[in-house]
C-alpha cells in the first residue's frame, strides 16, 4: 500500500483543525502543517496529532504557500485540504481501493462537498478537485487564488493520468459566519484582481475574479468580468460548464435575460447532460410565464438525475427537491392546488431541512383549513425534520395568521432565534407587549427585528384600507390614511 502524506496550510483554525484532522487517523502516514500567521492555538492542535509545523509570511497566494507544504512531504503521495474541511467516513475505504487499483495514477480527482447558507439557505455544491496525487517535484500548484495542480500532472514525464477516487470531503469554509470572521469576500478579491492584472488574457483568472465579484454581489463588475472571460477560455477547460452556469446565473440575477438565453442555448448545445442547465432554463421560462415549458423543464431535471462528475460542477437538490419546489412555484401560480401542495410536499420529504418547501404546503392547507385535522395531518409530515417538526408548524400558522394557535407551538422552540420573527408576530398581534419586549431585548440587538415588525403590520394595516376601499372608492377619509400608510411603509 503506498504511503500519503496530508499537506495543509493553515491560518487561525484552532475552532476546526481538531475535527479535519481527527477525521483522517489512521488514512495517512504524515501531516504537514505549513503555517501563514497564526494567532490563536492551531499550531498546538496540529502538534497534537503529530504533525511537523512549519511558518512562513503570508504573501497573499495560496499556491505560493501549498508548494512550501509539497516540499516537506516524505511519502508515496500527498493529499491536500484545509483546516476548513472535513473527511468523510467512507473516504478512508475510497482512498485504498483508489491506491491500488490505479497505481500508475499521476493524481486523483476528490469530491469536495462545498456546503453554503448565503441568503440563510443551506446548499451544497459538489465539485472535482486533484487532491490526491504522485510526490513527484514537478507537480506543483499554479495560481494565487483556486490554485490548480491538474496541468503539471497531465503534463508530467509519465503522461500524468488523473482518475477519479470517489473519496469525499465536505468543505463548510464558505458557511456565511466563517466568510464574515474571515473576511473573505475582501481577502479573495484582492487576490483576484493581482492575479487578473498580471495574467491578462487568463480566462481562468477572469472567471475567478467574476466569481468574487459575484460573491459581493457587484452584478455590473461581475458580467464585465465573465464577458472577458468568455472571450479567452478553452472551450474544452474544465471550469468552463461551471463559468457557463455562473455566467447565466449571473446574467438572471441583473435581469440580462435576453444574453442569458443566448449563453443557454449555447451551452446546452455543448453540455446537453448538464442538468443544472436544463434548470436554469426552467428559470428562463418562468420569468417569461411559459407555464407549460418551465415544468417541462423542471421534469426533465428530476428525469435526468444528477450530471456526472466529472466533468461537471453539480449542486446538490436540482434533479430533487429544488425542482419539485420549483414545479410547486408554478402549479401554485396557474392555480392548480392540489398539485402545487403535492410538488412542495414531494420537496420537503426529499429534504427535511429545506423548510421553505414544508411552509408553502402546509400555508396551502392552512388557507383552506385550519381545524384540528389539518393540524394533525401537518404535525404528521413535519415529523421527519425530527425535533423541528413543531416549529415548522408554528412558522406555518403564524404565516396564515393563525397567531393564537402558532405561539404554542413556537413558545415550544428549542432555541427560541430561529422563529423570533414569527414569535415576535404573535405576540404583537395577540398584544402581548412584556412577552414582546422580551423577546426583542435577546434577539434584536440592532433593531432589525423591530423594523420588520412594525413593517408587517403597516402592511397589514394597508391591506385592510385598500378593502374598504373597494366597498367605498369616494371614501376621502380611507384615501387619506391609505395615503398615510404609503408614507409610513415607505
Amino acid at each position: 500500500m503506498p504511503s500519503v502524506s496530508l499537506c495543509m496550510i493553515v491560518r487561525d483554525e484552532e475552532s476546526s483543525l481538531s475535527a479535519c484532522l481527527q477525521s483522517v487517523c489512521g488514512a495517512v502516514d504524515e501531516i504537514v502543517i505549513v503555517d501563514t500567521g497564526s494567532s490563536d492555538r492551531t499550531l498546538e492542535v496540529a502538534k497534537q496529532y503529530g504533525a511537523r509545523c512549519y511558518s512562513i509570511d503570508w504573501e497573499h497566494d495560496f499556491a505560493a504557500a501549498r508548494n512550501v507544504s509539497l516540499s516537506h512531504a516524505t511519502k508515496d503521495f500527498i493529499l491536500v485540504l484545509d483546516g476548513d474541511e472535513v473527511w468523510l467516513p467512507e473516504s478512508s475505504a475510497a482512498l485504498r481501493r483508489a491506491l491500488l487499483a490505479h497505481p500508475g495514477a499521476g493524481g486523483f480527482f476528490v469530491h469536495v462537498h462545498n456546503q453554503t447558507d448565503a441568503d440563510d439557505i443551506e446548499e451544497t455544491e459538489v465539485s472535482l478537485n486533484v487532491r490526491l496525487f504522485r510526490n513527484q517535484p514537478e507537480y506543483r500548484f499554479s495560481g494565487a487564488l483556486h490554485e490548480q495542480i491538474a496541468e503539471t500532472i497531465l503534463a508530467g514525464p509519465t503522461g500524468g493520468v488523473l482518475v477519479d477516487s470517489q473519496i469525499n470531503i465536505l468543505h463548510l469554509g464558505y458557511m456565511k459566519r466563517t466568510v464574515e470572521e474571515k473576511q473573505k469576500k475582501q481577502r479573495n478579491l484582492q487576490i483576484a484582481l493581482k492575479e487578473f492584472e498580471a495574467h491578462p488574457g487568463d480566462g481562468f483568472r477572469a472567471f475567478n475574479l467574476g466569481v468574487e465579484y459575484v460573491r459581493l454581489k457587484d452584478w455590473e463588475k461581475a458580467l464585465a468580468t465573465f464577458e472577458w472571460a468568455n472571450g479567452w477560455r478553452a472551450p474544452d477547460a474544465l471550469w468552463v460548464p461551471r463559468f457557463y452556469k455562473i455566467f447565466v446565473s449571473a446574467l438572471m440575477q441583473y435581469g440580462k435575460w435576453e444574453r442569458a438565453q443566448e449563453l443557454l442555448n449555447e451551452a446546452l448545445d455543448m453540455f446537453p447532460d448538464y442538468t443544472d442547465l436544463h434548470y436554469l432554463q426552467g428559470v428562463a421560462h418562468y420569468q417569461r410565464q411559459e407555464w407549460a415549458h418551465a415544468l417541462h423543464r423542471y421534469a426533465r431535471c428530476i428525469e435526468m438525475g444528477d450530471p456526472p462528475i466529472p466533468p461537471y460542477t453539480v449542486e446538490k437538490g436540482i434533479s430533487t427537491y429544488r425542482s419539485y419546489f420549483a414545479m410547486g412555484q408554478v402549479y401554485q401560480i396557474v392555480g392548480k392546488i392540489a398539485e402545487a401542495a403535492a410538488s412542495y410536499r414531494e420537496a420537503f420529504q426529499l429534504n427535511p431541512q429545506f423548510s421553505q418547501s414544508y411552509l408553502r404546503f402546509a400555508t396551502l392547507l392552512l388557507k383552506e383549513s385550519a381545524d384540528s385535522g389539518t393540524l394533525d395531518y401537518l404535525a404528521e409530515v413535519a415529523e421527519s425534520a425530527g425535533e423541528d417538526s413543531p416549529v415548522l408548524v408554528g412558522m406555518a400558522l403564524a404565516a396564515t395568521h393563525h397567531f393564537a394557535r402558532a405561539q404554542t407551538y413556537l413558545e415550544s422552540a428549542a432555541h427560541t432565534e430561529r422563529v423570533a420573527e414569527h414569535l415576535a408576530l404573535a405576540y404583537a398581534c395577540l398584544n402581548e407587549p412584556e412577552k414582546l419586549r422580551r423577546l426583542l431585548a435577546r434577539h434584536d440587538r440592532d433593531g432589525a427585528l423591530r423594523a420588520r415588525i412594525h413593517r408587517y403590520l403597516l402592511e397589514q394595516g394597508l391591506q385592510i384600507v385598500q378593502g374598504g376601499l373597494e366597498r367605498f372608492p369616494d371614501s376621502t377619509t380611507l384615501l387619506e390614511i391609505k395615503s398615510d400608510y404609503e408614507k409610513w411603509i415607505s
